[in-house]
């Protein structure tokens, strides 16, 4: 077919009204086209910078065939169409571009459903209802720029208005219904289209009701009971319908655990000894800092590491249980051992497991450790057998900042800052090596053995990462590898002096100052905090060694954590077992300078004071 050309709408929802497009110029489609063009420009205050910090993407959601009585085509009368489009689909300036699969466009009958912009974890933002219907041979398409609230939040604010104006059981009734419909469609992220119908209906009969109760007199014992019947009835059908979506396996006996846990998870069904544990970390304090942190997962795609995939869902399962600031996968989140394509799959898996099993609002952020890479592993020591640094931040997706943190570039070390809780969250690469080649095209530099930090990072770490707000604010560092001389056999670490010379210039608010060009690493640094004044580091949390441990070395508080990899060299652990496991999840009450450390699977819970 010939490439169709574009129409541009504009949608100004700071002006609302409906807005009608010709759009004959472009929708000259024929039967079977696709990807027909729309661009789309929106004008919302704040909507440009919208797009980019939190990732908007364009989506489209509707259903095609007859109108019914009220102009709207629904899942009763027609047949659903979507389309989500990606990051490629932004253009700038607050236009995207989206490419609307062609059964969108009928020949006869209407498209009814909207457009609109959404995030990565599928919550729709600056939504359009929109209708594209043929007459006299004429396409057109209707938008109507309204700020959207959707059916379900219409039903949602209409209850709780009931709940505003009644009381006694009434009022506790309507509020039980509330809270079970607010439920129920968190559990569909935004989507609600298989039950938009039912939700119409419940919105009627809660205005019906409302009217009742202010028609004083009108409202009997009868009529109430009538009206809270239907609504259970409706929620359940709602509850059907959402299980449904989740696939018809579910009734199936082997896997009924995943949905009385409310977990449908990677790896298998959680065992009953995990979830008990899962389940008692929902009463970690919330107003403490809560960071949870798994090391030394050694993913392997063989029996080497034990269900390991698993245990970044484990992780992951305790964020919607808990109130976890954020998650830091440590380090080895992978073995390193098999083929480039392997050591591939199995980042991504780690990656993609814990990037989007872990609750919303919950960071995630990944360190590099000395097998990530695979260089030096099972003898791999050339780039065509060994994952790269871009290959590695791709995945590990750095140069995204989609938590809004703050990277040196698209470093693999950055920080973020959680202001209600006045705490700075700082993570580094303690296996920072140049990825040179020797003559032969192997790399100079042992990364399995040999850790280093390079002047780029300290530099950032004193100038950046290190000037909090103000030194009512605390710090908490991770790395992979531990400090020499702390925990374990470390190899001499390049310029981890200057680590520690930093670290304790910043808590002790004083300067600090080292220029040496003879170092494997040259270093010059030079950094006052005497403005900021002495500041409190909560400590410096790593892995590496598979040991726990905790110590204060040269003033810094200095935690090791278990590694969660279940290998055979260790008796201590043992598969299909609550030992298989082992990570923590460190509940840091700041006003107290105490540190809770929740243990899950092999070890014990800690405690410490900074």
């Amino acid at each position: 077919m010939d490439k169709l050309k574009p129409t541009v709408i504009t949608l100004d929802v700071d002006k609302p009204g409906v807005q009608v497009h010709d759009l004959s110029n472009s929708f000259n489609a024929r039967v079977g086209d696709n990807q027909v063009p729309l661009v789309i420009k929106y004008i919302e205050r704040g909507i440009v910078e919208r797009m980019t910090a939190e990732q908007l993407t364009p989506f489209m959601a509707g259903y095609v065939g007859q109108p019914d009585e009220d102009e709207k085509v629904t899942a009763e009368t027609g047949i659903a169409v979507s389309y989500h489009g990606s990051s490629s689909n932004i253009i700038g300036g607050g236009k995207v571009k989206m490419d609307l699969p062609g059964a969108m466009f009928p020949q006869e009958g209407m498209f009814y459903g909207f457009f609109g912009l959404e995030n990565d974890k599928g919550k729709r933002v600056t939504t359009n209802t929109v209708r594209f219907i043929v007459e006299n041979d004429n396409p057109d398409m209707y938008v109507d720029t309204e700020p959207f609230r959707s059916e379900l939040q219409k039903l949602l604010d209409l209850a709780q208005a009931l709940i505003d104006k009644t009381k006694g059981d009434l009022k506790d009734e309507i509020q039980s219904i509330r809270d079970k419909a607010t439920n129920l469609f968190q559990q569909l992220n935004g989507d609600y289209t298989t039950i938009q119908t039912t939700v119409t209906s419940l919105t009627t009969q809660l205005a019906e009701l409302a009217k009742k109760i202010d028609d004083k007199g009108l409202l009997t014992k009868a009529d109430l009971e009538s009206y809270l019947a239907t609504f259970k009835e409706g929620l359940e059908e709602i509850e059907a319908n959402i299980q449904k979506e989740l696939g018809d396996f579910q009734d199936a006996d082997p896997l009924v655990a995943y949905f009385d846990d409310d977990v449908n998870e990677v790896g298998g069904v959680i065992p009953s000894y995990y979830r008990n544990k899962l389940n008692q970390m929902s009463s970690i304090p919330k107003d403490n800092f809560n960071v949870g942190f798994i090391t030394d997962a050694h993913l392997q795609l063989d029996n080497y590491a034990p269900n390991s995939i698993a245990h970044y869902a484990y992780i992951a399962a305790a964020s919607r249980r808990a109130r976890l600031d954020a998650i830091i996968a440590g380090g080895d989140n992978t073995n390193g051992w098999w083929e480039k394509n392997q050591k591939m799959v199995e980042t991504q898996q780690a990656t993609s497991t814990l990037f989007n099993r872990t609750a919303a609002g919950t960071d995630v952020f990944f360190q590099m450790g000395n097998h990530d890479t695979g260089i030096n592993q099972n003898g791999h020591n050339t780039p065509d057998t060994c994952l790269s640094e871009s290959e590695i931040k791709a995945m590990y997706h750095t140069a995204d900042l989609m938590y809004g943190e703050v990277r040196d570039g698209d470093s693999l070390y950055g920080y973020k800052d959680y202001p209600d809780k006045k705490v700075r969250l700082i993570w580094l690469n303690s296996f920072d090596l140049p990825y040179e080649l020797n003559d032969d095209g192997t790399f100079k530099y042992d990364f399995l053995r040999q850790p280093s930090y390079r002047n780029q990072q300290l530099t950032w770490l004193a100038e950046k990462a290190l000037m909090i707000p103000d030194n009512t604010w605390q710090v908490m560092v991770f790395a992979h590898a531990p400090l020499p001389d702390t925990f374990g056999v470390i190899p001499t670490e390049f310029n981890s002096d200057v680590l520690i010379g930093i670290l304790n210039a910043f808590q002790d608010g004083k300067a600090y100052a080292l220029k040496d060009t003879t170092r494997e690493m040259p270093i010059d640094i030079n950094v006052d905090f005497s403005t900021q004044g002495a500041s409190v580091l909560i400590g410096l949390f790593t892995g590496h060694v598979h040991e726990d441990g905790q110590m204060v070395y040269s003033s810094i508080n200095c935690v090791e954590t278990a590694c969660s990899l279940c290998y055979s060299g260790d008796s201590n652990r043992e598969r299909y077992t609550e030992t298989e496991d082992c990570w923590d999840i460190f509940s840091v009450d700041t006003a107290n300078r105490k540190i809770h450390a929740y243990r899950f699977g092999y070890g014990e819970d800690r405690d410490f004071s900074y």
